[in-house]
């Protein structure tokens, strides 16, 4: 998907942070940090076109999960050209970003695929962009990434043509072929090791997963599960898990003629306890964007459980995090309707979701109430400590 326009002028706060797809969202401590990504809005002309936008990439949009305010918070050093579909992932203090799609936003920008690889410290909010040695990975966009043993591991995505002789496989999209510049779905995986600043490329045993794009993964333990994702024509179902002591693919572990759910792209996969997965969303076989929310148990034995939330609402190309201090979930950003018709296109998600599995806290609950009666109860602020007036007036502003 490329995108031509650059302006963000005309679009309010409250666009800014959850208008956005493509983008990354990471915990760091007690804050949800989110960067990236593109909006698309219509266009007030006599055609009533469609403008794409970047959002910017020097800033961070934080999002306290004790307080539920949100911060804009500006970065330097060496920014990240402005993208959509790079994976970022935490580890320590840093956060890092890797691949994306660049379109071709301004004069002399970068145009197409990445395998840029940009670190950004957050002591000081300074961008660094690294230049690992070792073989290059190919570029890609719509990717999968994970922490483990202090090594960044990136897996999939879609991206050109790799040169011959790649230790992973490609398999070319038919639509670009005529374009002089083929791209298709790739398997890579490809670590990324901070303590040398070079690429490594592991050796595995086992079936790797097909090349595929737009798929889900995350940790638990030692073990990696990747779940469904994009290659062709086919979005899969298919769940995958390397155990990365051994180094051992499973092969698919989706057992046929038992409950599980349809094939999908663009959709979360989360771990929430060490046992327990959630599955959410997503763009399926038919072009429908989905709602629905799974479990996957990994004890007493490997299952999925459908889970019926009270407020299901469509989401694809979203991201989601667990809040262990609270035990939320969130769904933040994202697009409600399918996003390869041009009707769907500019339909954003309004709002952040939050899946509550565990009770909220006395004090969140009491904010709540306060806020819910403001007008009944807005006399009586000033009896409130300075601090959760501060918080009340600010979530009040940020409605």
């Amino acid at each position: 998907m490329a995108l031509t326009v650059n302006s963000m002028d005309s679009i309010s706060m409250h666009e800014k942070i959850h208008r956005r797809s493509g983008h990354i969202a990471v915990m760091y401590k007690n804050w949800l940090i989110v960067w990236g990504g593109y909006v698309d809005h219509m266009q007030e002309t006599s055609t009533s076109q469609i403008q794409s936008a970047y959002h910017y990439t020097d800033e961070l949009w934080i999002y306290d999960c004790l307080s539920e305010l949100w911060e804009r918070v500006l970065t330097k050093g060496d920014i990240p050209p402005r993208n959509s579909g790079s994976c970022g992932v935490l580890h320590e203090d840093c956060l890092y970003i890797f691949g994306g799609f660049h379109g071709q936003t301004e004069p002399g920008s970068m145009d197409g695929n990445s395998n840029q690889l940009f670190r950004l410290h957050l002591c000081t909010m300074t961008w660094e962009w690294l230049h690992p040695t070792g073989e290059q990975p190919t570029p890609c966009d719509k990717l999968a990434g994970w922490v483990y043993n202090n090594k960044l591991y990136f897996f999939g995505g879609f991206g050109p043509q790799p040169d011959f002789g790649a230790p992973f496989q490609h398999v070319v999209d038919p639509s670009t072929e005529l374009s002089g510049w083929p791209r298709g779905w790739n398997n890579q995986l490809v670590v990324y090791n901070p303590a040398t600043d070079e690429w490594e490329w592991p050796r595995t045993r086992g079936t790797i997963p097909s090349p595929r794009a737009a798929h889900a993964a995350d940790i638990t333990g030692h073990k990696v599960f990747v779940f469904g994702g994009r290659i062709g024509n086919t979005r899969n179902n298919d769940l995958h898990c390397l155990d990365l002591d051994k180094m051992r693919w499973s092969g698919n572990l989706t057992r046929p003629f038992e409950l599980n759910p349809e094939g999908r792209s663009w959709h979360s996969f989360t771990f929430i306890t060490e046992s327990r997965a959630v599955l959410y969303g997503g763009l399926n076989q038919f072009n429908t964007v989905l709602s629905d929310c799974w479990f996957l148990d990994l004890v007493p034995s490997l299952r999925w459980y459908r889970f019926r939330h009270r407020y299901p609402k469509p989401r694809l190309w979203h991201k989601a995090q667990f809040v262990p201090v609270s035990g939320d979930l969130l769904i933040m950003g994202g697009h409600r309707a399918n996003i390869l018709d041009p009707v769907g296109r500019t339909d954003h998600a309004e709002e952040m979701l939050v899946i509550n599995f565990t009770p909220k806290s006395l004090l969140r609950l009491c904010l709540d109430a306060v806020l819910m009666y403001e007008e009944q109860l807005r006399a009586e602020w000033n009896w409130l400590p300075q601090n959760l007036q501060n918080v009340l007036n600010a979530r009040l502003d940020q409605c």
